[in-house]
């Protein structure tokens, strides 16, 4: 029988021409962010839109020089196998929290799904750290004993001590990140407690902050958490998780453990899968081995398949070639050397379902970032190896279609087509700018006519990192208008102390300032700019800034538009004559009274003793 590589390059099978490019179209957001940026990306922007003020940047920013990108590397075939070591917490609380022992279960699946060839450690703690599982290489020895290990965990533990056991794990890494695919998967479902002293465990978390967590970063290891809770540290889990790019799992029962550790192993191993469609799927000749993981409610019946001879298998009628585990929730069913062509099986569908494969064609997908910001582009390079070998086959790659299908749990998102660039043969495409905030499951797949692949990520959109506001201050006389921009910033995010940049300050006939942004000593920073005369004025805000995984970002929020009362007139300096005093008005009022009495007194007496006078009257008697 030909194999999907045969058949395609001998043209037996024309492709299929399915292409999905529909997208959703999310609410423009009030800033963009762009790819990490380089020093000749952040003069030529500056020079375009605020020449006059370059200079004053380009001390600060000129030598920026970032290598590393968001996009990650390109897909390379025969990569580093991945390095994954698994903490569980045996603390006493867990007789509460899970009761049944869920745990169990959930770690011999997640021991069961780990690739062949890959690395894998496990150890519980509590007030301390145990080996559960030797670290070592994944194969049949060590998957058996993971899977009669698993038994040894308990809720017996008097502590929790997080950081022992991320110390422990993590301790024979040397640093430095290239070559290196390590993963730390993190279950609890509490809080730092080292002691019977409050003080001691607050200083043990510290450490984990301030001291390990940067240890792991240097060393390339993501941190992928289960809270298995709702009384745990969630701001220590999300921060760990979200600097070192790892993911966060939060799982409200024991019972949903298997389906978090489910999306952490694909975090962390990317297997190759084959779509499920209504329970059925289609194996081509090249899949040496297909592992089925169904999962079941306690009243779904027997789990059975079908396959493409029509013959059916259940657990107790299954051939040689077929290895069956049945746990409370999920059977896992491995069939190796699969008969090609259609295979289906009974039972409700699931969207948790897989169908994983080992196999000769495999499809290969660049480092992708489990977080990003609302606004951020995720670029998505896939490349198709046979036998571990890159197929550079052009004859062959162009009967190939490729797509990206991003969906969050209310069945929104989009489907970007990835193109073959013929140059390097591989697909790519970018998506997510315009997704509004959520959890969304990434389904990257390639198909012809004789194949189809599938991997799948999950993908955290956060909100935005940085909120800016803009408010008028009150005029006055000596100081006059201005204008107070506020950024607040997510911390869990970004890192505040990265914060650069500034505030262009626009008003009416042309009036302009321009503030610097500086690192503040919290999560809120301030700059005043000037606004001398009243009327509308509007700012725009380009702030540079580190997220919690080192990547690079540059916002650009506005206009923020805001109204300046104008300021009140300025009073003349020059001091006018004083007003006479109320005393000075009353001794004048007093003196002109006198002297018009005496007036009037004169104009009365002087014509009768000018007359009496000249009659001879004596004037005895009169005084004036």
């Amino acid at each position: 029988m030909l194999t999907p590589v045969q058949a395609e390059r001998s043209g037996s099978n024309p492709a299929g021409n399915r292409l999905r490019t529909q997208a959703w179209a999310a609410r423009a957001l009030r800033f963009r962010a762009v790819r990490p940026l380089l020093a000749t990306d952040l003069i030529v922007i500056i020079i375009i839109r605020d020449g006059p003020i370059m200079s004053r940047w380009l001390n600060q920013w000129g030598g920026l020089l970032l290598a590393a990108s968001l996009l990650g590397a390109s897909p390379t075939a025969g990569a580093a196998a991945p390095d994954i070591r698994v903490l569980v917490d045996v603390s006493g609380s867990m007789k509460i929290t899970d009761p049944h022992n869920l745990r169990i279960p959930a770690l011999r699946l997640l021991a069961e799904l780990l690739p062949v060839g890959s690395s894998a450690g496990v150890w519980s703690f509590d007030q301390g750290v145990t080996p559960l599982v030797p670290l070592g290489t994944v194969d049949a020895k060590w998957k058996a004993l993971a899977r009669a290990n698993a038994s040894k965990i308990h809720s017996q533990g008097l502590f929790t001590n997080i950081e022992a056991a991320l110390a422990t794990a993590s301790r024979d890494w040397p640093l430095g990140v290239a070559g290196h695919d390590r993963h730390l998967v993190l279950l609890t479902d509490g809080k730092i407690d080292v002691s019977k002293d409050p003080q001691a465990s607050r200083d043990s978390r510290t450490r984990v902050l301030q001291e390990l967590l940067p240890q792991l970063k240097a060393k390339g290891v993501r941190v992928h958490t289960i809270a298995l809770s709702s009384d745990v540290d969630a701001v220590l889990l999300a921060e760990i998780a979200t600097a070192t790019d790892g993911w966060r799992e939060n799982a409200p029962t024991a019972e949903a453990l298997q389906r978090a550790f489910l999306h952490i192993f694909e975090q962390a191993a990317a297997p190759d899968t084959l779509p499920l469609v209504d329970n059925r799927f289609t194996v081509d000749a090249s899949v040496r081995e297909v592992t089925l993981l169904v999962f079941r409610s306690d009243a779904a019946p027997a789990l059975e398949f079908t396959n493409p001879e029509d013959l059916h298998y259940t657990s107790s009628s299954a051939p040689a070639n077929v290895h069956w585990q049945s746990e409370n929730s999920y059977d896992l069913v491995t069939i190796e050397n699969p008969t090609p062509g259609v295979w289906s099986f009974n039972g409700a569908t699931d969207p948790d379902n897989r169908a994983l494969v080992v196999t000769d064609l495999s499809l290969v997908v660049n480092d992708l970032s489990a977080n990003l910001m609302a606004g951020e582009t995720l670029t998505i390079r896939l490349q198709l190896a046979e036998h571990g070998q890159p197929i550079v086959r052009e004859e062959f790659l162009q009967l190939v279609t490729a797509d990206a299908d991003f969906t969050n749990g209310k069945g929104e998102g989009e489907v970007v087509a990835l193109a073959l660039e013929p140059a390097n043969h591989t697909f790519s495409g970018a998506g997510g700018a315009m997704l509004k905030p959520d959890i969304y499951d990434v389904v990257m797949r390639v198909q012809s006519a004789t194949f189809e692949r599938e991997k799948r990520r999950r993908l955290q959109i956060h909100g935005e990192p940085l909120i800016a506001t803009i408010a008028a201050l009150a005029p006055g006389a000596s100081t006059g208008a201005g204008v107070r921009v506020t950024l607040a910033l997510d911390p869990e995010l970004v890192d505040p102390a990265s914060l650069g940049g500034y505030v262009v300050l626009a008003g009416p006939t042309g009036l302009r300032d321009v503030g610097t942004l500086t690192a503040p000593s919290g999560a809120t920073a301030t700059v005043l700019l000037k606004a001398p005369v009243g009327g509308d004025y509007q700012a725009e805000v380009t702030a540079l800034l580190t997220t919690r995984t080192g990547r690079s970002l540059r916002l650009q929020l506005g206009p923020l538009r805001v109204a300046v009362v104008a300021p009140p007139p300025v009073v003349n300096a020059t001091p006018n004559a004083a007003p006479p005093s109320a005393a000075g008005v009353s001794t004048l009022r007093t003196l002109l009274i006198v002297l018009g009495g005496n007036a009037l007194l004169a104009a009365l007496v002087g014509p009768l003793w000018y007359v009496l006078r000249r009659r001879g009257v004596p004037s005895k008697g009169v005084s004036l």
